[in-house]
């Protein structure tokens, strides 16, 4: 069943009616942040360890594409950062892959709500040593885009968090950072706010859960789950609170990007190695051809920062983009 928006913003539904035409809009990376949707940390991890080894695959006897991860379980348990594979991480692994089954996520755009189960089927080959899971085909393209803005050590971070309202704020975190620098931004700063409510939906939290004192709500929701995330990932996120007279209605978080050098650990996979030392190299280079060029790296961001994309990107991200349209352009005019 699909749905598309008629030319007076009216929701009508595909199926029996043969005439109608394929949607032109479809579910955005940022709406996959920001959905409703609760999982135990190990799901969590499980997910967005499946979304950053996400595979298109056409089948022959399938009309559609379908959106699947295939990897082994050794390199899922090291790259978040688990013990090695034994029996509690075997039952664990099953126990989140049960749940990914199980679980949905919610897109309420306020013009329409749809619900969307994560996985349609997934394999734990223990003789082999493989999991494969196949995504929900109506989420992939979304999951597809959501893929190219998750590197290797954004998963490595998102694995070292324990708490899922951690990981839930650090994907919040990241699909805001479109906004740094803009909006009345400081140029290495961003935010976004949510009310009580909001944030009560968005973690999908039961109605009696720290339903007594606000205090507690702050602490395990709010304080708890940010002081892990700025000691553990490259943001920071500190929080203000929104009160109507003494009453907190809701919460305004402040992010920055961490700026210092990735140190290369020995237990780090080559891939994280090898994209840290590429980062490095292009942290000096940006502030070297920033430096020497300023005037010619400006008209190179801004022609970038003008270019429409599916969503915000963090401004490292343009950054980047206009450093590498620099050295191409010095590079055709020797």
């Amino acid at each position: 069943m699909e749905t598309y928006v008629g030319k007076n913003g009216t929701i009508h539904f595909k199926g029996a009616i043969e005439y109608c035409k394929t949607p032109e809009t479809c579910l955005q990376p940022n709406q996959i942040s920001q959905g409703l949707y609760r999982c135990s940390p190990m799901a969590k991890k499980l997910l967005a360890y499946v979304i950053s080894d996400l595979m298109v695959i056409k089948w022959d006897t399938r009309k559609y594409e379908s959106y699947e991860a295939i990897f082994k379980s050794s390199e899922f348990i090291k790259t978040v950062g688990l013990q090695r594979t034994g029996t509690k991480q075997k039952e664990l692994i099953k126990q989140a892959l049960v749940e990914l089954q199980r679980s949905y996520i919610a897109i309420d755009t306020g013009e329409k709500f749809e619900t969307f189960s994560w996985v349609t089927h997934s394999t734990y080959a223990e003789k082999e040593r493989k999991i494969a899971i196949e995504i929900n085909h109506h989420l992939g393209q979304a999951l597809m885009e959501f893929k190219k803005g998750f590197t290797a050590i954004q998963l490595l971070e998102l694995g070292k968090l324990q708490s899922f309202y951690a990981m839930r704020y650090y994907e919040l975190a990241l699909s805001f950072s479109g906004f740094e620098g803009k909006n009345g931004n400081k140029p290495t700063e961003w935010f976004f706010s949510y009310s009580v409510d909001d944030l009560r939906q968005l973690f999908q939290i039961k109605d009696n859960e720290y339903s007594g004192r606000m205090t507690n709500f702050v602490t395990k929701v709010v304080k708890n789950p940010l002081e892990e995330l700025n000691e553990k990932t490259n943001i920071l996120v500190e929080f203000e609170k929104i009160k109507n007279g003494k009453t907190i209605v809701g919460f305004r978080f402040h992010c920055k990007r961490k700026v210092k050098k990735l140190k290369i650990e020995k237990t780090d996979s080559f891939e994280i190695k090898q994209e840290k030392a590429e980062i490095n190299l292009e942290e000096r280079e940006l502030e070297e051809y920033k430096s020497k060029y300023p005037e010619e790296f400006a008209s190179c961001l801004e022609e970038v920062e003008k270019e429409p994309v599916l969503f915000p990107r963090m401004k490292i991200a343009n950054e980047f983009e206009a450093l590498r349209r620099l050295k191409d352009r010095l590079n055709q005019s020797e």
